[in-house]
Order: structure tokens, then C-alpha cells, then sequence
């Protein structure tokens, strides 16, 4: 679809796929800007470049017109799964105009060195390049570590060290790229991190009082394992005192499974939030001896952060904020690197796909995959329902439905402090938070064909007995 002699940027035209429509798009928009391309090296297609706007400067390496060897160091290259970018677009619009024979498939790139890289296209993938220098060496280093595309195994990226290290032995021209490191090390501290958790529990359960699993709380017991294994969620449930018990276990989980103990965050809405908060977090002992500071959202913006400061935890209480992109408190969280960032909202109901994927674009740029595929692909299934089954994969294994696991509780418990004693689920209820629950029971059973022709019978039984 096209809106006057431009293409839509929310409807994808019939006569092309999500991809072509996507990357039409960046090449309209870089026709459009005002980016100024300069060439820095002197090759006469292939090579480096930088280029310039008004807000900012970024590095294109052009290998070839859709070639999976390009790069932007922007982050919609590394995030759009497409293998270019505005700024790539530009560089080859700036090449059509100064060099004949565009897209010039007579020509290659061809380079004497190999290198290791991160292609970014159809997703995050490290390879390897043999370049025209020690061939035959390289292709033997190929075969033993690279599958015969030249892309290496997940499996093999603990051996990354020791491959560059014969990378190297064969020629010192050898590259392997930043990026490959970061890929490889975010890749493997995940791998680490569930490996250790799931050997430390290997009943999927983390006891509550950090000694024996308690049958009494095995429904938060193994929620609290299930948050805790991906180092990161999304929770999903109406608002319940006990959400103030179980981030304190989370955060003495987290914190005890990192060697490095940077700040961290509990964000939420106001100053006697804090208050409440905080008379809940410190009933637990381990807790109180954690870099971890409960702040309002108001408080938060007024935190000294610099881009790239590293945060160990954080947590968003009421995370609908984070939908829009420009949100004071969404911008501040950018700001930090967080190794693990948990959110909570009271229901997905009322989010569009773009107001979702904003949000949970807050984990992690890659964590949904491309953000308008996300969209296309799953915009007829919202208003999202709110059950995992009726998610979008990629949402499924770090999505956390909690309102049933806490209303179908007997007994929650509580702080590990002397005169803490759990907590009886109905003395925590307010009126308002019955009748949410009641509200909450009602539409699972509506849900439920057999449930509602039970409730239908006993509706039908009362109003005859009347």
C-alpha cells in the first residue's frame, strides 16, 4: 500500500513480502534524509564508510548489495533481522549514483583474510569467512569447528577463544570482530546461568526458607524457579500484596547467583509505595544486605544514570509506563545495562501489538525477534488472552500468569524473619481485591465450556429456589 507516491510504514503491500516491504522502507527513508557518505578506504565498491546526519555518525561496512556480510553499527541493523539499515541503504544509493553497473553481480567482495563475524540477517548467527589467504588452513579450521555453511554452533561458542587462537597461528591477517565476542559471551552467561540454577534445584523449586522444599508453598516455589531460570520475565497478574514477599526471594536468588553485585532497582508508583514496600523487603535477612534500593518512578528519573551503567536487578511495578517509547522512565531504563529486568503489569488486554512490543523490547532488543514481524504476524490475535497457550511463541518461556497460583493458595509465605508467620491468603484481600478476584475466577470458567455449563446449572438451580 502506498500512500501517495510513498509506502505505508503500518500496511504491507499485496505484491510484496514483510522483508521486501521492510526493506523498501529503509530505502525510502534513506533517499529521503539528509545523510552525508564517505568513503574510508580505497576500495572502489566494497569497503568502509561513515555515515553522517544531523544526529549521528555510524560505521557501514558494504560487502555486497543484500550481502550477509554487511554492517551498520546502528542498532535497527543488529535488531531489524533484514541485513541492512538506513544507513546501508544510503552507501548503496550513494555507490549507484557514483559507480556504473549497479548492483554490479559481475563483481564480488573478495578479501585475502578470513574473519569470524556476526551476520545479523534472519537473525543472530557467528561465521565464519574464508578469504582467498591460507585457504586451505582455513577450510580445515571450517570442518572442524563450523558446520558447512560456515556457521557455528551454539555448542561451540565456549571453544571461541581457542579457535581464534588457531585463527591466528595460521596467519596474524586473521579477524574476528567485537561483536562476535559480546554475541558469544551474552550466549553463554545465559547457558551458564540455567545450567547452575537447574544443578542447584533440580527439582524446579526454590525452597522458600533456602532449605527444604515446603509442599504447603510448592506452587510459589516453583514459580519463583521459573522466574528465576531465564534471568529475566514478564509477570502478568492483578495487583496482590504477596508480589512485595516474592520479588524479596527473587532478588536474594538473583543476587546469589552473580559474582559481580552491581545496583540495583524496585520501581514503583509513589512515595508510599516505597513505604509499603519496604516494610515488606526488609523481613527478609538477606535481602537487607543487597545494593538494591526501592525508588518511585519519580525518584528513579532523578538517579545520576550514565548511558551503559551497569544495574545487577531491576524491576518495574505497573510497567504499562513502558509502552510508549518516549516515556521518561523507558528512556532511563535504556540507560542501563541490566543483566536482569523483570516487569509486571495487571493484564495484556488492553495493549496494542506496538504497545507490547515496546515493552518488552525492554529485556532485550532480540527477545521477540523483529519488531514489525512481531506486529504483522500477530495483530489478529490481539486483544491477547490471557493464557500461555494463547501467546505468541516467542513470548511463551518468559511469560508468567501469577494471579491463579496466588489466588488458588491456601497459605503464602512470608519473611524468614523470627516473627514472620505466612500469610493467610484472605486477611490479605481488600474488598476491591475480592471482588477483582471473584471477576478473575469468572472469566477462566467463562472460558471453560464445561465450567460454564456447571455454573449455568447452579445459577438456573438458585433462581428455582427462589
Amino acid at each position: 500500500m502506498k500512500l501517495g507516491n510513498r509506502l505505508s510504514n503500518k500496511i504491507c503491500p499485496d505484491n510484496m513480502t514483510i522483508e521486501e516491504w521492510q526493506v523498501a522502507l529503509r530505502r525510502e527513508n534513506a533517499r529521503e534524509s539528509d545523510f552525508t557518505v564517505e568513503h574510508l578506504d580505497k576500495n572502489r565498491i566494497w569497503g568502509d564508510y561513515l555515515v553522517c546526519s544531523s544526529t549521528g555518525r555510524y560505521r557501514v561496512a558494504f560487502r555486497g548489495v543484500q550481502s550477509d556480510r554487511n554492517f551498520c553499527s546502528c542498532l535497527d541493523f543488529r535488531t531489524n533481522g533484514l541485513g541492512t539499515c538506513k544507513h546501508l541503504e544510503a552507501v548503496s544509493l550513494f555507490l549507484e549514483e557514483h559507480v556504473p553497473g549497479y548492483p554490479w553481480a559481475g563483481l564480488s567482495y573478495a578479501a585475502e583474510y578470513s574473519s569470524i563475524y556476526v551476520s545479523y540477517k534472519g537473525g543472530r548467527s557467528i561465521r565464519l569467512r574464508v578469504g582467498d589467504a591460507y585457504r586451505a588452513e582455513y577450510e580445515r579450521l571450517k570442518e572442524k569447528y563450523f558446520s558447512p555453511e560456515g556457521i557455528l554452533p551454539e555448542s561451540n561458542y565456549h571453544l571461541l577463544e581457542q579457535i581464534c587462537e588457531e585463527a591466528l597461528a595460521i596467519s596474524s591477517s586473521f579477524r574476528c570482530y567485537e561483536d562476535v565476542q559480546e554475541f558469544a559471551e551474552e550466549c553463554a552467561q545465559l547457558s551458564q546461568w540455567k545450567t547452575e540454577l537447574s544443578s542447584a534445584y533440580p527439582e524446579k523449586a526454590i525452597p522458600w526458607d533456602k532449605k527444604q522444599i515446603n509442599p504447603a508453598y510448592s506452587e510459589v516455589e516453583h514459580l519463583l524457579y521459573d522466574l528465576c531460570l531465564n534471568g529475566f520475565g514478564f509477570i502478568v497478574g492483578l495487583k496482590h500484596p504477596f508480589y512485595m514477599h516474592l520479588l524479596a526471594r527473587l532478588v536474594e536468588e538473583v543476587y546469589q547467583g552473580e559474582v559481580e553485585r552491581n545496583k540495583g532497582y524496585i520501581i514503583v508508583g509513589n512515595e508510599t509505595d516505597v513505604l509499603l514496600w519496604q516494610s515488606v523487603l526488609l523481613q527478609y535477612s538477606e535481602y537487607i544486605h543487597l545494593p538494591v534500593q526501592v525508588v518511585s518512578q519519580q525518584t528513579f528519573l532523578k538517579q545520576p544514570i550514565q548511558q551503559g551503567a551497569k544495574a545487577t536487578f531491576v524491576y518495574v511495578n505497573d510497567a504499562d509506563c513502558l509502552k510508549e517509547w518516549k516515556n521518561p522512565v523507558s528512556l532511563a531504563i535504556k540507560r542501563l545495562e541490566i543483566k536482569h529486568l523483570y516487569m509486571h503489569v495487571e493484564t495484556l488486554q488492553h495493549f496494542t501489538p506496538v504497545q507490547l512490543s515496546s515493552i518488552l523490547q525492554h529485556i532485550n532488543p532480540f527477545i521477540i525477534g523483529p519488531f514489525y514481524k512481531f506486529i504483522h504476524t500477530y495483530r489478529p490475535m490481539f486483544p491477547l488472552r490471557e493464557r500461555a497457550d494463547f501467546l505468541p511463541p516467542e513470548m511463551q518461556p518468559f511469560t508468567f500468569f501469577v494471579t491463579q497460583v496466588l489466588l488458588t493458595a491456601l497459605v503464602l509465605p512470608s519473611g524468614d524473619a523470627p516473627s514472620s508467620a505466612p500469610l493467610p491468603v484472605e486477611e490479605m484481600l481488600t474488598p476491591e481485591t475480592r471482588v477483582t478476584k471473584f471477576l478473575s475466577l469468572l472469566g477462566e470458567i467463562l472460558d471453560d465450556p464445561k465450567s460454564t455449563e456447571i455454573l449455568r446449572e447452579r445459577i438456573a438451580r438458585g433462581a428455582g429456589l427462589r
